[in-house]
C-alpha cells in the first residue's frame, strides 16, 4: 500500500478501499473489490459512507461519483482541518447561533413545515443530528476562510489595467439597435398579400413626410403602437428571437426605414419551446439608434475586475492557509496498490 506521513496536528487517513452501491472502482485496468475507505482527523473519523451520502444528495450518477470520491473526501478534510485550526484559535460556536441558522434554513427552504423537512432529510439518509452537524461546519468553514480574505486596497491601478489589457474579449459589447415598429398582423386570418397591401399603403404615408412615430400610433396592430412603436430599448442580435426581424434590423442604417417584410409569428409550444405559430405579421421598422460593436471603457469595468482580482487573491491565500494546515498535520494515506 502507498502512504504519505505529515507530523503535526494528529489526522490520519486510512484507506482500505472505497466503498459504493455496486462495491467496485476502478484503479488502473482493474476491478478492485473495496471494503471500507476511512479518514481521521484527530477524533473525528469519516468513511466513504459518508461521502457518498454527499453526492448522493446533490443526485450524482454512479459513474460521477467514481469521477468526484477523492475531490469530495479532499473538501471533507479540509472542512475538518479547518475545524481544528478553529479550535486551536479557543473559538466556538455556540449552540444558539447553530439553532438560528436550522430554523432559517427550516422556514426558508420548507415554509417552516417541519414534517416536510424531516420526509426529505429521512429520503436523503441523513439525521436532524447530522444535518446540524453539517450545518455547524459550514458555519466555522466559511468563518475560517472568510479570515484569510484580502482587502480591496491590495488591488494596485497597474494590476486593474494590466488585467484590462491581457483581457479584451471579456469585455467586447456587441452592436446594438433600437428600432421603431408598424405591424400588420392577421386577426381573421387574412393572406399575407392584403398584409403587405396594407403595409405598402401605410409606407406612402411615410413618404409624404408624416413623421415614423405619428403612423405609427395611428396605424397596424403593434404592442408598441402607443410608443410610437419604439421597443424602448436597444438590443443585440442575439436578443431578436425572430430572423426576419433581426436580419432587417441590423442590415439597416441608423434613420433609415425598411420596406415592408413578412415575419413568421413566433409563440411558445405545448413541449415548451419556441417555434413558428402558424400566423405571419408583416413589419415596418425604423433604426432609431444604432452603437457598434467595441469594447466597454476601462472606467466603466474597474471595479468589475477589481472584485475578479480580489476574488482570485482570495482563492490563493486560502489555498495557501489550507496548504500550511496540511503541512503542519500528521497525514498518513494508505491506498490500495
Amino acid at each position: 500500500m502507498g502512504s504519505r506521513t505529515y507530523a503535526g496536528t494528529y489526522v490520519f487517513i486510512f484507506v482500505i478501499g472505497l466503498m459504493f452501491h455496486d462495491s467496485l472502482t476502478l484503479c488502473g485496468s482493474e476491478l478492485i473489490e473495496v471494503n471500507r475507505v476511512a479518514a481521521r482527523v484527530n477524533d473525528r473519523i469519516v468513511t466513504w459512507g459518508e461521502i457518498d451520502k454527499a453526492m448522493d444528495r446533490l443526485n450524482f450518477p454512479e459513474n460521477e461519483k467514481k469521477k468526484r470520491a477523492s475531490e469530495f473526501l479532499d473538501g471533507k478534510i479540509d472542512r475538518l482541518l479547518s475545524i481544528v485550526a478553529f479550535s486551536e484559535k479557543g473559538m466556538a460556536i455556540p449552540d444558539s447561533f447553530i439553532e438560528q441558522e436550522y430554523n432559517r434554513r427550516l422556514i426558508q427552504e420548507f415554509n417552516g413545515d417541519r414534517k416536510l423537512f424531516r420526509d426529505v432529510l429521512k429520503s436523503k439518509g441523513q439525521s436532524q443530528l447530522e444535518y446540524r452537524e453539517e450545518i455547524k461546519e459550514e458555519i466555522i468553514y466559511g468563518h475560517m476562510l472568510a479570515t484569510r480574505k484580502r482587502m480591496k486596497e491590495e488591488i494596485s491601478t497597474k494590476k486593474v489595467e494590466a488585467f484590462y489589457q491581457k483581457n479584451p474579449s471579456m469585455f467586447r459589447t456587441s452592436e446594438k439597435v433600437r428600432i421603431r415598429e408598424i405591424e400588420f398582423t392577421q386577426i381573421a386570418d387574412e393572406p399575407v398579400s392584403v398584409l403587405l397591401q396594407q403595409a405598402k399603403k401605410t409606407l406612402s404615408l411615410l413618404s409624404s413626410g408624416d413623421s415614423f412615430e405619428k403612423i405609427a400610433t395611428q396605424h397596424g396592430q403593434s404592442l408598441y403602437r402607443q410608443n410610437g412603436g419604439d421597443w424602448g430599448i436597444l438590443v443585440s442580435a442575439n436578443e431578436i428571437r425572430s430572423e426576419e426581424l433581426r436580419k432587417q434590423a441590423f442590415a439597416l442604417e441608423s434613420g433609415k426605414i425598411s420596406d415592408p417584410f413578412v415575419v413568421k409569428k413566433l409563440a411558445r409550444l405545448p413541449n415548451g419551446e419556441i417555434g413558428f405559430s402558424g400566423k405571419s405579421a408583416v413589419y415596418i421598422i425604423k433604426v432609431d439608434q444604432k452603437i457598434p460593436a467595441g469594447r466597454r471603457s476601462l472606467g466603466d469595468v474597474r471595479n468589475e475586475i477589481e472584485r475578479i482580482l480580489a476574488n482570485e487573491i482570495e482563492k490563493k491565500s486560502q489555498r495557501h492557509w489550507l496548504a500550511k494546515l496540511k503541512k503542519d498535520a500528521y497525514l498518513e494515506i494508505n491506498l490500495p496498490n
